[in-house]
């Protein structure tokens, strides 16, 4: 009860906010894709419609938010200025030249970028929006950030999707180094068991801390283990499901956001799309929350590409509900 009260009255006010999703609209779309014969299209069509509440789903506004923010857990400890990966990688997304830029082009699938707290903030592109304050520390020796930042993370992100007008449907990605063990440390809190077969010590250390604290509350497990752009993208999503917006996810970046978003109100998991099993790390995340992918196959590197290469399946199941396919 501490740790919930804690909490701010903004975060308070959109978990509130956050009801079940419709498992009669679900039904109801299912029904009219049912002679299409593909399961998929099926389960597609459940999950549009059970997070819109409609039997008859939309996706026409639609937007991708790829959020950037690094870990002191991956710090190199010395500037690597341009050569920064998380710079390297905004940059290919302003520039057009990355993956996720030309399926976005092909889907109008508008891309929103967002410094979220990286360590080169500097050279990040002009377009990148920055609601960041600064990387987190080093969660193996340490909390990753102070209640307030986490705090502060989470009403950026509700704040952001305020700011887009309620869109019908949000794609997610995430930019940053350190992420992983981030991830995996909040797998171990979120589930109580650490991580043993991750293949990387530092991540095994780090899910072994995070089952150790495995009875805290959201606010205190995201400030002990999150990074900047966990805190946003729970935001993020914590908005979306309070405003009936589903939402795709990507790798393990995005999915430790759902965890933590799932943590602060468990409805909120009926509103998220698994795009791809991706890592190890996030086939882990998803079984915690209980999804299935789209894909059983990683797509992708979690910057958003995974997840926006699922929009075209997303068009032709709401062209199905609407009985607009052709025969």
């Amino acid at each position: 009860m501490g740790a919930w009260l804690a909490v701010s009255a903004v975060v308070r006010h959109v978990v509130d906010a956050i009801s079940p999703a419709s498992g009669a609209h679900a039904e109801a779309a299912r029904q009219r894709v049912a002679g299409a014969g593909l399961a998929i299209l099926e389960r597609l069509a459940m999950a549009l419609a059970a997070a819109q509440h409609t039997p008859r789903p939309t996706v026409a506004r639609r937007t991708a938010l790829i959020v950037a923010g690094d870990h002191g857990v991956g710090d190199p400890g010395i500037s690597l200025g341009a050569d920064h990966p998380t710079i390297a990688g905004l940059r290919q997304l302003d520039d057009g030249s990355a993956a996720l830029c030309l399926i976005a082009r092909a889907t109008t699938l508008p891309l929103v970028l967002v410094d979220a707290g990286i360590r080169e903030p500097s050279l990040a592109p002009a377009v990148v929006v920055r609601l960041g304050r600064a990387p987190s520390h080093d969660l193996v020796h340490e909390d990753a950030m102070t209640v307030v930042d986490a705090t502060l993370g989470l009403e950026a992100g509700i704040a952001l999707v305020v700011a887009l007008d309620r869109p019908a449907l949000l794609v997610l990605g995430a930019l940053g180094v350190g992420s992983e063990v981030s991830a995996a440390a909040l797998v171990g809190a979120v589930t109580g068991v650490a991580l043993a077969d991750s293949g990387d010590p530092l991540a095994a250390l780090a899910s072994a801390r995070g089952a150790a604290r495995a009875t805290a509350g959201a606010l205190e497990l995201l400030a002990a283990f999150g990074g900047p752009e966990t805190a946003v993208l729970a935001g993020v999503i914590l908005a979306a499901a309070s405003l009936n917006i589903p939402v795709v996810l990507d790798d393990y970046a995005t999915g430790a956001a759902a965890l933590v978003a799932a943590r602060f109100a468990p409805h909120a998991a009926g509103y998220l799309i698994a795009a791809h099993g991706g890592s190890h790390v996030h086939s882990r995340i998803l079984a915690a929350l209980g999804l299935s992918p789209v894909f059983e196959v990683g797509l992708g590197h979690g910057e958003g590409t995974g997840a926006a290469m699922i929009v075209p399946m997303l068009d032709q199941v709401v062209a199905l509900v609407a009985g607009d396919q052709k025969g």
